[in-house]
């Protein structure tokens, strides 16, 4: 047999595993790098935000103050979410969003709906993780000329 042919072969075996390497270390990368790509599409990611946490206290911010109804928040529990403006706003709701930092849980969703000309109000109920506890932040977004978003977070216990 020519040597060069067995050469040739043994090049060729290896491209094909290397290749094979390559997709399945794509594959495998490929959901954090979308979600940073998502991230900075959206225009950044919400990990360079300074959180206030609404289970130590009150979230105050110019003219706008966030706050919990029990600092305790529990897995599939509602535990209600105001949120106040010093000035109506020309809106009916606000739109929070939140994300697990421990953990990708996917985006939790909640809408704030207008209960009187400068409150709003919400009940969150975060989904049941795995761990004892879990961090989601997040912002409750405003929707003026720049889509105003203040940055939350909110730790999550279970009983």
């Amino acid at each position: 047999m020519d040597s060069s042919l067995t050469d040739s072969r043994s090049g060729h075996r290896l491209l094909t595993i290397a290749g094979i390497v390559a997709v399945f270390a794509l594959a495998f990368s490929a959901p954090t790098w979308l979600n940073t790509l998502a991230d900075w599409i959206e225009g950044g990611s919400t990990a360079s935000l300074n959180y206030c946490s609404l289970n130590q206290q009150t979230c105050h911010y110019q003219g706008y103050q966030a706050s919990l109804s029990d600092p305790t928040v529990h897995p599939m529990h509602a535990n209600t979410l105001t949120f106040t403006t010093s000035q109506p706003l020309n809106s009916e709701t606000l739109l929070v969003k939140l994300k697990g930092v421990e953990m990708n849980m996917g985006e939790y969703r909640l809408v704030l709906n207008q209960i009187d000309e400068t409150h709003y109000r919400g009940d969150l109920m975060l989904p049941v993780c795995t761990e004892q506890t879990m961090t989601w932040a997040g912002t409750i977004t405003v929707p003026d000329q720049g889509q105003t978003q203040f940055p939350i977070k909110v730790t999550m216990e279970r009983p």
